[in-house]
């Protein structure tokens, strides 16, 4: 495995993937359910706009009502009919004192009668207040309304309200109430409209008769193409348009049936949708930069987590380089300082278990250089004290093989030693039957100690084969050990045999068994009446070395 190889996606990257995962959705959707509320303010607003505009043209419709109800009042005045028209000016000028408009009365093609907003027989009136050129926009009955029309003698715009009258003299009058378009434009005052918003009344010819901003300037004035368009093909509605001024504008507007009047209420196009707009926009806005805010958070948690992980990374391949590896413990982060300690607690395993193995490696070389000469010499002394090839062969075979079975039982525990009783049975395996007896509580030995007892209770146990217990049916050979404090004591006991004496000569078996228990010391060997008696001990620091070993693992 190679340490420090390229990545896919690095923790801060993924920290900012899982920001946007989380925080774009959650932007779109707010947006989204900004925009549709909004949006529904608005549909509320245009709503609002059409409902004024609606107001509006009813409260025209009853301004113009009242004046109808005021000449259907007049029309059956007794001074009226029978032409007391200075009686009639008096009671017409109580029944108007209210209101800025004035009475007129004249005969049709004719002279004025009454005029209550000048002196009665004015010579001049008839000249001033010519109204044959005005234009009808439509009538309630029989009772007509005027579109705006310039008023000579007062010299403004007005509006005429008229009636036609039958004396009892059988002539037939015209009854006008006459309204200055003023009226109308503090009509639309007295709406308290929003700040920006405008309302504009118009006649039948769709010039404007009162308008609640610049009434001065555009009383009198043709109504934008787009609105005489607008009333031309329905009775009311919302459209775009543009205002006197140029603001762009979303306008209702709503049409008087009777005589074509109109009212119109128009919000700037940016207040109407600007609302909706700006506050999508500043939600985005806010959005974005908190996105931005949480990506450079994410950016410096993820810096905070990758420093580290790199710090952890980098002592990982400085000891695979074969340098030395300083693993952070204390990097602020408890699952890395976790992960820094469990791979310096596995490295420190690692080492410790590389060194136990060199020396496990060098003794096991030691020992199989040990173990090659120890089988050389037996093969050697072996051959010259055999009498025939045979003899030879089955010395050797038996010894070697001693000796494999207590490498086997050593290389089970990686030589760490054997079990006595393991050991001693492998040992005599040959020679077991009911003339041996092996007895001795479960100890363990050292792998020295456990070659050097195997070699010496095979010759023990072949030299009583041939000389001592076991060469007879009635011997007996008891093998047995006991722990005295830290030390093994090992008894080898032969009886029941034939009489054995010291032999003059040591044969290569003597010998052998000298040279291991150099090892087994205080260890001895006699030659007894009964038969062979051997004692040597086990070293106490083999245990020691046992104990540290089982204690590492």
């Amino acid at each position: 495995m190679t340490i420090g190889a390229a990545r896919s996606v690095s923790i801060r990257g993924r920290l900012v993937r899982l920001v946007l995962v989380l925080f774009v959705p959650a932007l779109l959707l707010t947006a989204g359910l900004i925009w549709s509320l909004e949006r529904q303010a608005s549909r509320t607003q245009e709503r609002q706009l059409a409902a004024t505009a609606r107001t509006l043209a009813l409260v025209v419709d009853s301004r113009i009502g009242e004046q109808v109800a005021t000449l259907n009042a007049l029309s059956v005045s007794r001074p009226l009919a029978q032409g007391d028209f200075a009686a009639f000016a008096e009671q017409a000028r109580s029944a108007l004192q209210s209101t800025e408009g004035w009475v007129v009365v004249r005969q049709p093609g004719g002279p004025q009668l009454v005029n209550t907003h000048a002196g009665k027989n004015d010579p001049a009136l008839a000249s001033k207040m010519a109204l044959e050129g005005v234009s009808w926009a439509g009538k309630r009955n029989d009772v007509w309304v005027s579109n705006l029309v310039w008023g000579a003698l007062a010299q403004e715009y007005v509006v005429v309200v008229m009636k036609p009258v039958t004396l009892q003299d059988g002539r037939t009058v015209n009854l006008n109430v006459v309204l200055p378009a003023q009226t109308f434009t503090q009509l639309v005052a007295r709406q308290d409209l929003p700040g920006r918003w405008t309302a504009t009344i118009i006649d039948g010819r769709r010039i404007v008769v009162g308008r609640n901003r610049g009434s001065d300037r555009f009383i009198g004035r043709q109504a934008s193409p787009d609105m005489v368009t607008a009333f031309a093909a329905r009775q009311s509605g919302l459209v775009r348009s543009r205002t006197f001024e140029g603001i762009a504008v979303i306008t209702a507007f709503d049409q008087l049936p009777q005589y074509g009047w109109g009212a119109i209420v128009a919000v700037p196009r940016e207040e109407a949708l600007g609302a909706d707009e700006s506050t999508v926009i500043l939600a985005l806005i806010a959005g974005v930069l908190m996105l931005t805010i949480a990506v450079l958070l994410a950016l410096r948690i993820g810096q905070q987590i990758a420093r580290p992980v790199e710090r952890v990374a980098d002592a990982a391949a400085a000891w695979e380089a074969g340098r030395a590896a300083d693993f952070p413990t204390e990097t602020g982060l408890a699952e890395t300082d976790d992960l820094s300690r469990a791979f310096a607690s596995a490295l420190a395993t690692v080492r410790h278990r590389d060194e136990r193995q060199k020396l496990l490696i060098n003794e096991l070389n030691h020992r199989v250089k040990n173990t090659l000469a120890t089988v050389q010499a037996v093969a050697q002394h072996t051959r010259k004290g055999s009498k025939s090839v045979d003899a030879y062969h089955a010395a050797l075979e038996g010894r070697v093989i001693a000796m494999s079975r207590a490498h086997e039982l050593l290389t089970r525990s990686a030589w760490d030693g054997a079990e006595l009783g393991e050991l001693a049975h492998q040992a005599l395996s040959a020679f077991v039957g009911p003339q041996l007896k092996i007895e001795g509580p479960t100890l363990q030995v050292g792998p020295t100690d456990a070659l050097n007892l195997t070699l010496v209770l095979y010759e023990l146990a072949t030299n009583a084969s041939k000389h001592g217990a076991l060469s007879t049916g009635e011997g007996r050979v008891q093998l047995s050990w006991r722990r005295e404090g830290d030390e093994t004591k090992v008894s080898w006991r032969e009886s029941g045999g034939p009489v054995v004496a010291a032999p003059k000569h040591n044969g290569f078996g003597s010998r052998l068994i000298a040279r291991a228990t150099r090892d087994l010391q205080p260890s001895s060997f006699r030659f007894e009446p009964g038969g062979v008696s051997c004692d040597f001990t086990v070293r106490a620091e083999m245990f020691q070395v046992r104990r540290r070993v089982d204690l590492e693992r």
